[in-house]
């Protein structure tokens, strides 16, 4: 019997310093709710800034648009959209798309670099340009600047 009633008294103390333990020590953890408030079940909002869309946006996500060229010439590109990334999806449900090309665009057609203008109608082309997550929201199509462009011949 007195086993039997020691053997208890080890399980309750262990137990009671367990909870001690793991409880946070007086003034630290997430503070109580003051009386008569409501937890409430809201997500919070998000941390930072709201996103910018004017000129000092600073493009922060990658448009990529694979396709074939339509017509090229130095300053601009113009293909038909087949596939994209999330980001794209507005041109290639459009199925087309003009993108700037400047002295900065790297350009490149079976290995070799080349200026945009030597591109040849049919091409295979991959096309990245960067972008402001805020001009792409609800579907817009703001005017790209392709940073990168990956061309193969037409296939025969």
């Amino acid at each position: 019997m007195k086993l039997k009633s020691v053997l208890v008294g080890v399980v309750v103390a262990g137990l009671c310093v367990s909870a001690a333990i793991a409880a946070p020590p007086p003034g630290k953890g997430k503070p109580a709710p003051s009386p008569g408030t409501v937890a409430s079940s809201k997500p919070k909002p998000g941390k930072g800034k709201p996103p910018k869309t004017d000129d000092s946006c600073k493009p922060n996500v990658t448009v990529v648009l694979k396709g074939t060229v339509g017509s090229a010439s130095a300053g601009s590109l113009v293909m038909d959209v087949t596939q994209s990334n999330r980001w794209g999806r507005a041109w290639a449900e459009a199925g087309s798309a003009t993108l700037g090309v400047d002295e900065d665009t790297k350009v490149r057609r079976k290995g070799n670099k080349t200026l945009a203008a030597q591109l040849v109608h049919g091409d295979r082309v991959l096309v990245q340009a960067r972008a402001c997550k805020a001009d792409l929201a609800d579907g817009a199509m703001p005017a790209l600047t392709a940073a990168r462009i990956v061309a193969h011949p037409a296939k025969a």
